[in-house]
């Protein structure tokens, strides 16, 4: 909830459960919402000035929280890397942490895990290294994607979508253009060890402290596998 000028609130918390291809839609027609959200709504906004509110306005777009993920990156960035702590201390360009967060749940996510006999999928939050591989593409030239549809494989892009993590891989992949440019090569040659370097250089690499959680690790790799996803 926050508070706006003019006596206005903006109320953050509707949540409207799609499934994979319902969200892939939504994100290929602009995020706009459907006749059946802007229906529940007309339920929230009735609400809403029940309690007192003159006016509702229902948002024009829509957060969507995940709808796929490319493919063709330089090295995909699985959830059971992120507990490992991300990339090498010697080539970071920050550190982030963030939980799964898988809230409202993912179908049939808990039933293969009893299958396989897991009982909880759950896993602890990972402090992970920033890198920019996972979002530089190999098979399309000079194109790299920041956002939680990036490189991100498993349970990655549970913690990989948020925003302050897109931010600075954002910046080093903008470092990252500067250098291919520079040196007339393609942007997925450009490594992370290059881009710490210019971050070193010109006083701007943030703190790096990412941590490996290796029985977390171990245990979240073994369900990505069951689940094919490694």
């Amino acid at each position: 909830m926050a508070i706006l000028p003019g006596g206005r609130l903006s109320w953050n918390a509707l949540l409207c459960k799609v499934n994979g291809s319902e969200a892939e839609e939504f994100a290929k027609a602009g995020a706009k919402p459907s006749a059946k959200i802007l229906e529940e709504m007309n339920f929230v906004e009735t609400w809403l000035k029940g309690i007192g509110a003159k006016a509702v306005k229902p948002a024009s777009e829509l957060y969507i929280r995940h709808a796929g993920n490319i493919t063709g990156v330089v090295d995909p960035l699985y959830g059971s890397q992120m507990l490992l702590g991300g990339t090498p201390n010697w080539s970071a360009l920050g550190t982030f942490g963030y939980h799964f967060d898988v809230r409202g749940g993912i179908e049939g996510l808990g039933n293969r895990a009893s299958e396989n006999g897991i009982k909880s999928v759950s896993f602890s939050k990972p402090i992970f290294n920033i890198g920019i591989q996972h979002a530089q593409i190999k098979t399309v030239p000079n194109l790299a994607v920041v956002s939680p549809g990036s490189g991100f494989q498993g349970f990655a892009s549970s913690a990989g979508r948020i925003v302050e993590f897109n931010a600075g891989v954002g910046q080093a992949l903008g470092i990252a253009a500067i250098t291919a440019l520079l040196s007339g090569r393609n942007l997925s040659n450009v490594s992370n060890s290059e881009v710490r370097k210019v971050l070193l250089s010109t006083k701007q690499l943030p703190r790096v402290y990412g941590y490996a959680n290796n029985n977390e690790a171990k245990k979240l790799k073994n369900f990505e596998s069951l689940l094919v996803l490694v």
